[in-house]
């Protein structure tokens, strides 16, 4: 497989793929761009192109009368037979000089240039099968979908969630572990999260922040209002000592019940509306979040309030004097699931009979922002094995979107970093429903010694970290995975 350089004509850019097939589980010919295809087509659409560096994906264009992607359709290929897969990207703006490739289930190919020139043409000779592979035409295809790559990390031990785009940064608090119930007045045990949100916000140096407040719609409206305002106001004023208004100036603001992140339809979502948002416009360097110091991460015997939780994060960062050293690695989270260590990985037998499967991590690059890690599923047993459902989350995602599919791909694989947890990297597909950058339905047979390459990009954690951890939720983890 050779894979670009992209090749750009008019406002499209165009990739290509020389592909040969080597050999085939029935001896036959195949349909190869089936292997890179999404869900309910065979055709070469499920490619994508990373920019990294704009935080950007882009998908197969389609045509411009809606027909279908303009790319590669059913070409058989014969054992030893190379044919070209092709598929246009429109709208790539003209100042991106290179993009990375990713494949399903071949890995991402990265730095792929973009040049101009001419688009190579497939082939003019019929395939073995007697198939002709029709040219495409780049003039066809519409601006392909573009759309902001969006990261999401959790401290496992406070109830802080941050959500990072190429636009801002939120980070959430959950109101009900800072105040009691319609209450705007900050409990002992808030200190901490003030000061998860501090040692975050620290590390993004100096720059506006809006504090706004939520409820859920439990009240009437005009009483939540109120409630988010105090609210707010309450945690700007524990931001306030830590983070001077010179250099964060604070904005607050009410939002009561008429933005829920999710619909207010159980106890568990009301209790995510619940919730007091620190937002920031995102800056063009790359995203480092601070790990608290072992005085915040400990806590003690009696608890600190909100402010002088705040206090301590800002004295123990300005003034290395103080003895302070760096904190230790936080405790992993318990599971349930089976596990191993870089560079050996983790042996699981499949549930439901569907084999044995090794899951060995590769070498791991930083992209700008991100990481990516390339995770070799191996088949290891005796006849064909499925990973299907083993590395997805639920059909409620971690952003408590509905995805009947997030089940069948690596969605839910997180990578742990003490106790903080990192999800893949996602983007929004249309208004409210996001789609992870992720090897998304998994449902292939490995055969038996064959092998599938899956790609992870998450965001990068934090500076001078040595080793990171991928967990499924007692399914199975990998620890000692080093960093670059």
């Amino acid at each position: 497989m050779s894979v670009g350089p992209l090749v750009r004509s008019g406002d499209a850019v165009v990739l290509t793929v020389q592909t040969r097939l080597d050999q085939s589980a029935t001896g036959g010919a195949r349909v190869l761009s089936q292997h890179f295809s999404s869900l309910l087509t065979t055709s070469f659409d499920a490619v994508r192109l990373v920019d990294e560096n704009g935080r950007r994906v882009y998908v197969v264009s389609r045509q411009r009368d809606g027909s279908g992607c303009v790319c590669t359709g059913t070409v058989r290929f014969e054992v030893g037979e190379t044919r070209p897969l092709q598929a246009v990207f429109g709208g790539v703006p003209a100042g991106v000089q290179r993009l990375s490739v990713m494949l399903p289930y071949a890995g991402v190919f990265t730095d792929v240039p973009i040049v101009d020139g001419v688009v190579p043409a497939p082939p003019a000779e019929r395939t073995k099968t007697g198939q002709v592979q029709q040219p495409l035409d780049p003039a066809s295809a519409a601006p392909a979908f573009t759309a902001a790559l969006d990261s999401y990390t959790e401290r496992l031990d406070v109830a802080v969630r941050t959500r990072r785009s190429a636009e801002r940064v939120d980070i959430s608090l959950d109101t009900d572990v800072l105040f009691r119930l319609d209450s705007a007045e900050l409990t002992p045990g808030a200190g901490r999260s003030i000061a998860a949100a501090v040692a975050d916000l620290r590390a993004a140096g100096p720059v506006p922040l809006t504090v706004t407040g939520h409820t859920d719609s439990t009240g009437t409206t005009a009483h939540n209002k109120t409630l988010s305002r105090k609210r707010a106001e309450a945690v700007t004023a524990a931001l306030r000592t830590a983070l001077p208004d010179g250099e964060w100036p604070k904005t607050v603001v009410a939002e009561g019940e008429s933005k829920p992140a999710v619909p207010n339809d159980s106890d568990a979502h009301r209790a995510l509306n619940r919730r007091v948002a620190i937002t920031y416009r995102a800056r063009t360097q790359n995203p480092v979040t601070a790990t608290p110091t072992a005085t915040l991460a400990t806590a003690p015997a009696t608890p600190l309030t909100a402010t002088q939780a705040a206090a301590t994060a800002t004295r123990t960062a300005a003034n290395p004097s103080t003895g302070a050293t760096a904190p230790a690695p936080a405790a992993l989270p318990k599971t349930k699931g089976k596990q191993g260590r870089a560079p050996d990985g983790v042996e699981v037998a499949m549930p439901l009979n569907r084999g044995t499967i090794r899951f060995v991590p590769g070498p791991v690059t930083v992209r700008g922002p991100y990481l990516l890690i390339p995770l070799t599923a191996r088949n290891v047993g005796d006849k064909p094995a499925t990973i299907l459902d083993f590395l997805g989350q639920g059909v409620f995602t971690v952003r408590d979107e509905f995805d009947p599919y997030a089940r069948y791909g690596t969605a839910g694989v997180r990578l742990l970093q003490g106790d903080t947890a990192a999800y893949g990297l996602d983007y929004e597909s249309a208004p409210g429903a996001h789609r992870c950058l992720c090897d998304r339905i998994l449902t292939k047979a490995i055969p038996v010694g064959g092998e599938q390459l899956l790609s992870l990009w998450f965001p990068a954690p934090p500076v001078g970290t040595g080793a990171v951890t991928l967990d499924v939720p007692d399914r199975m983890r990998i620890t000692d995975i080093p960093l670059p």
